[in-house]
């Protein structure tokens, strides 16, 4: 039965094949149901495979796109080094910094560096009445530090280190304490501990106070910084009243109302106590105990122009009038050192210093002296043992400049000193020289020379000055290159 129908079946097909209905292109290409479905299956697979390409794309992208992110915001905070905020770095004010965005942390380096040239000229100094003539070069100072504030603007900081100029030998002894022999000693560029104090400000008010290492608050031109000064150095009479660059270890209250009037005072170690321990005289210290104060008043001006000698940039009139005082013990022995000093600077160029300084000692020191030359502060000669003595020196300095770049200036000087084992009491001191500013104080070269015409019975290396003990005329001449940043 089932064969009959299929060959019914087929008969049936070929009757139509060979009809003309064969023609007809619709009834012949008819799809099949399964062609239809197999042809959607396609179209769905393609499409799930577009799917699936742009799915994998979308991920690779987000994943390359987290991990820049990632390392972007891990090299901001390494280039943060403190995760405390946003830092920022440059130069402001004619320093470079870096700091906090919101101020409480600052941080602003600096060196500064002298390369002075001298001649002294001793007349009739060596035997038979030859003049002594001394030259060469000098790396006067090299200095560098840094300052600013820490977590606060209220507390600040100053850190300043010099390296040593001084070289020599040292003696090798046996265990008899016999010298059998020398070795070199150079402490030539070694640093050397200059400043390091640290200084609160009271409730943001008018007083603050301040310990470690600081300048003693004494003398102006002994006070201002040595990259501010108008000559080569600071004057013969700072250097020998009042300890020259004059750092000290102590504690001090400080009154700044930023107004007409600023004073500091406090107790220190004693003048000429730096980088010393806490051990009293004669353990390696000169003095037990010491306390210093200095008052300011300012007439006119502004106090930024005060930080220097000279007129340097100054766009107001300045005038300001300044008190100081020290004493130092040890013992029964006392040494006061009292100053009175006046600056004026005016926007024309005009510079005016004066100071007039005095010392008196119970039981005396002995006179500032860096070579045995002169009286030691710790070995007086016999003549002025255990007795008073009082000594004094006065100043004029002044200055004029040119356009913020030629000065030409003089300085006046003449001290009574006592205690000298030779020489004269009396001494006088011309100076006369020159600045050419190239950038202000940040590089300048300065030529001067100082006449004596009596000598000078000590020693004083940080002006060039040698001992003339005789009396006889002394001539010291520089030329220094100032290079501060």
């Amino acid at each position: 039965m089932k064969v009959k129908r299929c060959l019914a079946t087929t008969a049936l097909m070929l009757a139509i094949a060979g009809s003309g209905y064969a023609q007809d292109p619709v009834t012949v290409a008819a799809p099949s149901a399964m062609q239809v479905q197999s042809g959607e299956i396609s179209l769905l697979r393609a499409r799930l495979d577009q799917l699936e390409a742009e799915q994998r794309a979308a991920a690779t992208k987000a994943v390359v796109t987290r991990t820049t992110q990632q390392v972007t915001d891990d090299a901001v905070r390494h280039s943060q080094m403190l995760e405390v905020g946003s830092f920022s770095a440059g130069h402001k004010n004619g320093r470079f910094y870096l700091g906090s965005e919101d101020g409480n942390f600052n941080l602003r380096p600096w060196f500064h560096l002298q390369v002075r040239d001298v001649t002294v000229q001793r007349q009739n100094f060596k035997p038979g009445g030859d003049d002594d003539i001394q030259n060469g070069f000098e790396i006067r100072r090299m200095r560098f530090g840094f300052d600013g504030n820490a977590f606060t603007p209220d507390l600040t900081y100053m850190f300043n280190w010099a390296t040593v100029r001084a070289s020599g030998t040292a003696n090798v002894n046996n265990a008899a304490g016999t010298r059998i022999g020398t070795v070199s000693n150079s402490l030539g560029g070694a640093p050397l501990l200059e400043e390091a104090w640290v200084k609160y400000r009271i409730n943001g008010g008018d007083f603050y106070i301040r310990g470690g290492q600081i300048k003693d608050p004494l003398l102006h031109d002994q006070i201002v910084s040595s990259r501010y000064q108008q000559s080569t150095e600071r004057s013969l009479i700072a250097d020998i009243f009042a300890n020259g660059d004059g750092f000290t270890e102590g504690a001090t209250v400080i009154y700044d109302p930023k107004s007409w009037v600023r004073a500091e005072g406090g107790v220190t170690h004693g003048i000429r106590s730096a980088n010393t321990n806490f051990l009293d005289y004669p353990n390696t210290n000169a003095f037990n105990f010491g306390g210093a104060a200095r008052a300011e008043f300012k007439v006119m001006g502004d106090w930024k122009d005060y930080s220097q000698i000279g007129a340097v940039g100054v766009k107001d009139t300045l005038l300001v009038f300044g008190v100081g005082g020290d004493y130092s013990e040890r013992g029964h022995a006392g040494q006061t050192v009292g100053v009175v000093d006046v600056h004026y600077a005016d926007r024309s160029g005009l510079s005016v210093y004066g100071a007039f300084v005095d010392r008196y000692t119970n039981h005396n020191f002995g006179i500032y002296a860096a070579s045995a030359a002169g009286a030691s502060i710790t070995a007086p000669p016999a003549n002025v043992l255990n007795t008073a003595t009082n000594e004094y020196g006065a100043l004029i300095q002044v200055g004029y400049n040119f356009n913020q770049h030629l000065e030409p200036f003089g300085r006046f000087e003449y001290m009574k000193l006592q205690g000298n084992p030779v020489g004269r009491n009396y001494i006088p001191a011309v100076t006369a020289g020159v600045n050419y500013y190239f950038f202000g104080h940040g590089a300048k070269l300065t030529a001067q020379a100082t006449y004596l015409p009596h000598g000078i019975p000590i020693d004083d290396t940080a002006n060039d000055v040698l001992a003339m003990p005789s009396g006889r005329s002394e001539i010291t001449a520089s030329v220094q290159f100032q290079l501060s940043i």
